[in-house]
């Protein structure tokens, strides 16, 4: 792969703002579109800015071409290991994160 998307292991503040502006987007989107909707186009635009990304910065076809696979496989890694970082961390906050009526009742 040409280059590599930054890691948010690397505590960028800027990688953290732009990560929460799209989650801020995301969440005012399910105002008036379907959650699975809102979660399918998020997972389609990174497919489609990353592989722009990777695509723009290829020194021609050929090399993108030639670059997909690892593209593909270092991505796929990248975006398991985050899913499995938040799948974590929803599993020990989940009550902190997401409160249900009956919750909120029971708490009252």
């Amino acid at each position: 792969m040409s280059k590599k998307p930054a890691n948010p292991q690397d505590n960028d503040p800027e990688f953290w703002d732009l990560a929460e502006k799209f989650i801020d987007l995301a969440n005012s989107s399910v105002e008036t579109c379907d959650l699975g909707k809102v979660g399918a186009a998020m997972l389609y635009a990174a497919a489609r800015f990353n592989t722009f990304g990777v695509a723009a910065t290829s020194l021609d076809r050929k090399e993108f071409i030639a670059d997909a696979d690892d593209t593909m496989d270092y991505l796929s890694k990248q975006f398991r290991h985050m899913l499995g970082d938040n799948l974590r961390d929803f599993k020990d906050n989940y009550k902190v994160y997401i409160k249900h009526s009956d919750e909120e009742n029971a708490e009252s």
